[in-house]
């Protein structure tokens, strides 16, 4: 296989000029980092110039013919001090170098970095005709993009999971093969292939891989290995029938308080008040092994990363006991 970089990534460009006037149109639009002369063989200068384009992400754009519609892209924010990922990408931006996994740099020039979910989500919402949504590798990942002439072609990498709960990692990259070069390395978490997220396991990771001819891009992120916050009761029993192992934690959702919100919102703001859907605001303990979230009955309510969990934050009360769902919370999946 051929790895191949899209045109917005890092390019190096080498040239032979006679003078530097002849080369000063190219030049202007680049923002060139190292400029060597060399006295060249003929007299004249051979000049290296390493630059790269003003934007140097992957870039997605989409025409909305008006705010009411819909872009079917979803945001989704561990923690208020953590990075706006794509959780969601099945509608305009679904054919574009955005994919599921990537971390959000910019909307229509805005930079997102610091900023909230939220107000991520209202800067697609608020907009109209183009939006150029930019995104990149997360802090410690990669997006690894290669080309496959068959699918009977081999890559050179390999995934693995230890148990059914466990996220699908790397587990070995060739030296000569298609990925070698590409920034995926052994041990980062599989997020997406070719936009599609890697939610069903090894044997759904596997089959996305060997399905895939032509482009193939593998979105990578650090597996996560946290610590216990001061207060986290990791050794409480997981809820009812659910493998042991995992973490409590909160889960926010759309429940009757955000509803209430919603009405609240409309009645006194009209339209804009539904804009307290963004942001749910009913609570409940929840428990995570590996992607997978729990309630405290032991119903499945969602997949992570595309459901929000905070690990930690728990409600508790004597003996180590899981505080049941206040009564006004209904659970939904």
């Amino acid at each position: 296989f051929h790895s191949h970089h899209s045109s917005d990534n890092l390019l190096a460009t080498c040239h032979f000029t006679n003078s530097r006037k002849q080369d000063h149109h190219r030049r202007e639009k680049m923002t060139v980092e190292e400029d060597i002369k060399k006295e060249g063989a003929d007299g004249g200068e051979v000049a290296f110039a390493v630059a790269e384009p003003l934007t140097s992400g992957f870039t997605g754009v989409a025409f909305k013919e008006s705010k009411d519609q819909t872009v079917g892209i979803a945001f989704r924010q561990e923690l208020p001090d953590h990075p706006v990922t794509i959780s969601k990408n099945t509608g305009l931006f679904a054919n574009t170098d955005l994919k599921v996994g990537m971390e959000v740099e910019s909307i229509n020039g805005t930079v997102v970095d610091g900023l909230t979910r939220l107000k991520a989500i209202s800067f697609i919402k608020e907009a109209e005709g183009k939006v150029t949504v930019v995104g990149k590798a997360v802090k410690g990942g990669a997006v690894a993009v290669i080309f496959k002439e068959s699918k009977d072609q081999r890559c050179g990498i390999a995934f693995k999971q230890d148990v059914s709960t466990d996220p699908v990692t790397v587990s070995h990259v060739g030296e000569d093969g298609d990925f070698a070069k590409t920034g995926l390395k052994v041990g980062m978490q599989v997020i997406s292939i070719n936009n599609v997220p890697v939610e069903g396991g090894l044997k759904q990771a596997i089959a996305l891989l060997m399905d895939a001819e032509g482009k193939v891009v593998v979105v990578g992120a650090p597996t996560a290995t946290k610590k216990p916050k001061p207060g986290a009761r990791t050794g409480a029993p997981p809820p009812p029938g659910v493998p042991a192992g995992g973490q409590w934690g909160r889960n926010t959702y759309r429940g009757d308080q955000t509803q209430t919100l919603m009405c609240i919102g409309c009645l006194c703001c009209g339209l804009p008040g539904l804009l307290f859907g963004l942001c749910p605001q009913d609570s409940r303990d929840a428990y995570r092994v590996g992607n997978r979230i729990y309630d405290a009955s032991g119903k499945r309510i969602g997949t992570y990363p595309q459901e929000n969990f905070y690990p930690g934050r728990i409600g508790t009360c004597p003996g180590g006991k899981v505080t049941p769902a206040p009564s006004y919370q209904i659970n939904r999946a």
